[in-house]
């Protein structure tokens, strides 16, 4: 599916930095999870590759035999020094040192460096013992002349600071540091994940983009606070609770007037709740739809159809139940024992129990649209809660049976493109959707809105 072409021209720089904190908070275990990760390896490669050395050093001057000040300049001592310095560093210098010390000198650094504006030569061996960078460094001093008497035979060497044992390495693993530097690497990681993911990843953030993007109507968001899926279930995500927030209830306020107006106007009563894929919050979104329809005095039941995972049940927790949906489908009660009322308002309810391997065959049987007849004829509003869109066809076979649709969207959750395929196969089984209901919805970093508290859910 292919966005629509006026898709980016609708997002301003604020809408970039808000999705960019939004995709923060939602992916901070794994950014953070990113910084430790990196840190722990910086840690790693200092503890297993980091290599104590130790330096061994010398000063002396290189001049020639008919040189009467040897501390002065030549125009020629560049050249010398040049020469020189390649003999002390080669390899014939190295088997002298070989032999003369049976030293490991190939595993030694060697380097001869003139200090500046001075024809002074400073020589540095640099090993991983103390001992034998110094015994290097003597040896070099002390047999210089069986490697330059071929080539230089007129060279002579002045030392002025002799080499000693180190006492200290010349560097210790610096922990602190690399830390730094791990969490740094970390961080840039970091950056680049939320950046592609910004880039990349579109998803249904507010209304606008509803409005835009899926050329719908958004009726309402319902807020979210963040609140732990495993504390959220049961009465506290609920309308029929005392305790809830103003802001959540208005939410269900603007949901139950455009269904009212549905029926007023179109004389619709049966509406499924659907998202798109699992989590989005569609059951809760049936279960307080159909409370709120009922605090208004309206005859309602809510039915759950969602037949290879049913979670109403699950929701309220009824303390006694009567019968099922799959009990009533495939022909074990009749209807009136599989209606339970609802402890805390006239509502009525028939629960899904367990899952239903042939739910699609018992949604395409005769008995079905007999059941959904029945509702038809005894409330004045049927809400289905109906299984993800985007997963099964259970959901596109339901739809042919009702008069409308709801569709719970998760803000910053589904991509745009999946959004969009269900939506155009899901028109071809319903005739009408009454627009998209945007859950768990969060403030933006740039507009504070009034749907921004209450309770999250999923």
């Amino acid at each position: 599916m292919i966005l629509p072409e006026n898709y980016e021209d609708k997002i301003d720089l604020t809408k970039y930095f808000d999705k960019f904190y939004r995709s923060m908070q939602k992916m901070k275990r794994i950014l953070i999870l990113c910084i430790v990760v990196m840190i722990v390896l910086f840690e790693l490669k200092t503890i297993f590759f980091f290599q104590t050395t130790y330096s061994s050093e010398a000063v002396f001057v290189v001049y020639t035999q008919d040189q009467n000040n040897i501390f002065a300049s030549r125009d020629s001592d560049d050249e010398m020094f040049a020469t020189f310095r390649d003999l002390m560093c080669g390899n014939m210098m190295r088997e002298v040192i070989q032999k003369e010390t049976e030293a490991d000198v190939y595993n030694a650094q060697i380097t001869l460096s003139q200090l500046s504006d001075t024809n002074l030569v400073e020589l540095r061996v640099i090993s991983d013992d103390a001992q034998r960078s110094y015994q290097i460094a003597d040896s070099i001093l002390n047999h210089y002349g069986q490697v330059t008497q071929l080539v230089m035979s007129d060279v002579e060497i002045s030392v002025i600071d002799t080499p000693v044992v180190a006492q200290e390495p010349d560097a210790l693993p610096q922990y602190v540091f690399e830390a730094v530097k791990g969490c740094i690497g970390g961080l840039v990681i970091d950056f680049v994940i939320v950046l592609m993911t910004v880039l990349f990843r579109h998803t249904i953030i507010d209304s606008d983009d509803v409005k835009n993007i899926l050329h719908m109507s958004c009726i309402t968001k319902i807020p979210c606070v963040g609140i732990h899926q495993k504390k959220s279930r049961g009465s506290r995500i609920l309308l029929s609770n005392p305790r809830i927030q103003y802001s959540f209830k208005g939410a269900f306020h603007d949901l139950r007037l455009r269904l009212e107006q549905e029926k007023n106007k179109n004389q619709y009563q049966v509406f499924m709740v659907a998202s798109v894929l699992p989590n989005e919050g569609k059951s809760t979104t049936a279960v307080n739809t159909a409370i709120s329809l009922a605090q208004k005095g309206h005859s309602v039941i809510l039915v759950d159809l969602d037949l290879r995972n049913p979670s109403v049940y699950q929701i309220l927790k009824d303390p006694s139940i009567s019968g099922n949906i799959s009990d009533y489908l495939q022909g074990r009660f009749c209807l009136d024992e599989v209606i339970n009322q609802y402890q805390d308002y006239p509502m009525d309810v028939i629960y899904g129990m367990e899952s239903c391997e042939d739910a699609t065959e018992i949604l395409s049987s005769e008995q079905f649209v007999e059941f959904v007849k029945l509702l038809r004829e005894k409330y004045e509003f049927v809400i289905f809660d109906v299984p993800p869109l985007y997963m099964l066809e259970d959901a596109m076979i339901i739809g042919r049976y009702c008069d409308s649709s709801l569709i719970v969207v998760k803000q910053d959750y589904v991509q745009v493109n999946k959004i969009l395929d269900v939506l155009e196969e899901l028109n071809e089984h319903i005739p009408h959707i009454s627009g998209v209901v945007i859950n768990q919805a969060k403030p933006s970093l740039f507009h504070k809105e009034r749907e921004a508290y209450g309770y999250g859910y999923k």
